[in-house]
């Protein structure tokens, strides 16, 4: 460890610890003091006393962290060197020492916070490169809904379209399609009613199945179990339910969902423009995905409204909702990504009740019929 000690102020003596490397003397070194008055340098250990002029000695750094400095010189039995340590040392040495050595010191210094600082460049790229790639998935999961958005809004409709095709061609292998019939004709009339003016080329879809389920896959392709149909209670239930649906595609809740269950994959493939590759399988991910409590409450504001504009009555959709509110717990499949509460069901109310009344005709559907086409 470096120390300098004034040994005199009125002399202007100084000396430091140094550890002294002599040939013939122990490898490991010899603690010793350095002194120097003017140009002259004075080492002093036991049984040693060596005096060099400032002009005979070298100053370099080294050692395994840069920061040990090292003085050398020659003598007849070989090179001889002392090793000091410590920058603030060196910084009082560099005031008191001979001009020629002095100068050594400072370009030595200079390069100490040189190398320091590319040091602390490197450390600050290496924890970048750790760090960052959590940085943005913290980022990237707190923003995770606003980041879909943004995705989704840079997806054109037809594109959505195209991807809708390729999720549904995926998915028809597994359905029971119903492709006629009383039910299938009141889906499409229904259907048709409510998407009036849509930039959405909307396919209406009946599978046979006891589930009671229902969903919108992005790009307008809507599928209706058969198990929903015979759970309601009339046409008007039916189109409560398309309603709801359909809002989903108008305001791309299906799309954001897939984008933000895909992650950074989905903002990849939209950027290349490829709608192959990390989409194929959303199948399956589809039937998982549940809506958030606003994106279901944004989907029922819009659904009356949709209802209103065809100028059906909004009744239907309440009941549907306070049927199911009563299946809870019982396996019902529409209920996994359409959860549905009191609160929902009295904002609905709320909001019937604002919107006011408006001419609505009862839907000229042969229920019964229906039905019986269902259980034939």
């Amino acid at each position: 460890m470096l120390t300098g000690k004034r040994k005199s102020d009125t002399a202007g003596f100084y000396d430091f610890k140094v550890l002294l490397f002599l040939p013939g003397m122990s490898p490991s070194g010899v603690r010793a003091r350095l002194s120097f008055r003017d140009a002259v340098l004075e080492f002093n250990a036991p049984g040693v006393w060596i005096t060099l002029l400032a002009d005979q000695v070298s100053l370099r750094t080294g050692g395994f962290d840069g920061r040990q400095w090292v003085l050398s010189w020659s003598t007849e039995a070989g090179p001889a060197s002392a090793m000091l340590r410590g920058e603030a040392d060196m910084r009082l040495m560099q005031r008191m020492a001979p001009p020629v050595l002095a100068e050594q010191i400072k370009q030595g210094l200079e390069t100490m916070r040189r190398r320091d600082r590319r040091l602390r460049w490197l450390i600050g790229l290496v924890l970048v490169a750790v760090v960052l790639p959590f940085l943005a998935l913290g980022l990237f999961w707190l923003n995770s809904e606003r980041i879909a958005a943004w995705v989704a809004d840079r997806i054109s409709v037809e594109d959505e379209q195209r991807l809708g095709r390729l999720i549904f061609s995926q998915m028809r292998p597994g359905l029971a399609l119903v492709e006629r019939g009383p039910a299938m004709h009141m889906l499409r009339e229904l259907g048709g009613r409510l998407t009036l003016g849509s930039a959405y080329d909307y396919r209406w879809h009946l599978a046979e199945s006891p589930e009671v389920n229902a969903f919108a896959i992005p790009g307008g392709h809507v599928v209706v179990y058969t198990g929903l149909l015979r759970l309601a209670h009339g046409p008007e239930e039916v189109a409560g339910v398309l309603a709801h649906e359909v809002q989903h595609v108008e305001l791309r809740h299906s799309l954001k969902n897939l984008i933000h269950d895909l992650g950074w994959r989905a903002v990849l493939s939209v950027a290349l423009g490829d709608f192959g590759g990390v989409w194929v399988g959303m199948a399956h991910r589809l039937g998982a995905l549940k809506f958030s409590r606003d994106l279901e409450r944004e989907a029922d504001l819009k659904a009356l409204d949709s209802l209103r504009r065809a100028g059906i009555a909004p009744h239907g959709l309440v009941g549907f909702f306070e049927k199911l509110s009563h299946m809870e717990g019982m396996g019902v499949a529409w209920l996994s990504s359409h959860p549905t509460s009191a609160e929902r069901i009295r904002s609905l109310r709320a909001a019937i009740a604002a919107q006011g009344g408006y001419p609505a005709r009862p839907l000229a559907y042969d229920w019964e019929a229906i039905q019986r086409s269902l259980r034939d």
